[in-house]
C-alpha cells in the first residue's frame, strides 16, 4: 500500500516519466524515512535519563522537530532539484527557463524574486515539516503537563478528547507531513528537469 501510494500518487504525480525510474526511490526513501522517524517520536521513551523516585521520565521526541534534520533533508532535495535541472537542460537552458516571458523593465523586479523563491523552497519545505511536528508536541506535552499542574479528578473528562487530539496527531499528521514532503521533492525535481510544465 505504501509502495504504491509513493509510486502512483507522488512519483507519477511530480515527475515526468523518463525520470520516474532514477528518482522514485529517492522520493519513496523520503516518504518512509519521515514517516517512520514522526511515528518513532509518539512513542514515549526515557530519553534523558533523569529519574523520579526512581521511575525513568519518559518523553517524546520526533526528529523532524529538529530544524537541522527537516533542513537536512530539505536540503538534499533543493541540491538534487538543480544538479537534475542542470544535467537534463544544460546550464543556460535551465536558469534561462528562471526567466519568464516579461517586458525588459519587469525582468529587474521578476528574475530577483524568480532566484529567492528558488530558495524559498529550501526554507518551506523544512520549515514545514519541523514546525507542524514541533507544534503538535508542544500541545501534547502542554496538555500533559496541564494534568499534573492542576491535579484534579475533574480532568478525567477531558482525557478522552485528549487520546483523540494524539491520535489525530500521530495517524494524520505524521501521514501528511511525510506525504507533503516527499511530494513537494518530487514536484520539484520534476520541474527542474521538464522546467516548461
Amino acid at each position: 500500500m505504501v509502495y504504491e501510494i509513493a509510486q502512483t500518487q507522488i512519483a507519477e504525480q511530480g515527475l515526468p516519466s523518463k525520470a520516474i525510474g532514477r528518482w522514485f526511490p529517492y522520493v519513496a526513501s523520503l516518504l518512509l524515512f519521515i514517516f517512520v522517524v514522526n511515528l518513532l517520536g509518539f512513542i514515549p521513551l526515557p530519553l534523558t535519563g533523569e529519574t523520579w523516585h526512581g521511575i525513568p521520565v519518559f518523553g517524546i521526541y520526533a526528529a523532524t522537530s529538529s530544524l537541522s534534520v527537516a533542513l537536512a533533508l530539505a536540503l538534499l532535495t533543493f541540491v538534487f532539484t538543480h544538479v537534475e535541472g542542470v544535467r537534463w537542460n544544460g546550464p543556460t537552458r535551465y536558469f534561462k527557463s528562471w526567466i519568464p516571458e516579461a517586458p525588459k523593465p519587469l525582468l529587474a523586479l521578476i528574475v530577483p524574486l524568480e532566484i529567492l523563491g528558488q530558495f524559498m523552497r529550501l526554507i518551506s519545505l523544512s520549515v514545514r515539516l519541523f514546525a507542524n511536528m514541533l507544534a503538535g508536541h508542544i500541545l501534547i506535552l502542554t496538555f500533559l503537563g496541564l494534568i499534573f499542574i492542576f491535579q484534579s479528578l475533574a480532568l478525567i473528562p477531558v482525557i478522552i478528547p485528549a487520546i483523540v487530539f494524539y491520535l489525530f496527531e500521530v495517524v494524520i499528521v505524521v501521514g501528511i507531513q511525510a506525504f507533503i514532503f516527499a511530494a513537494l521533492s518530487a514536484i520539484y525535481i520534476g520541474s527542474a528537469i521538464e522546467p516548461e510544465h
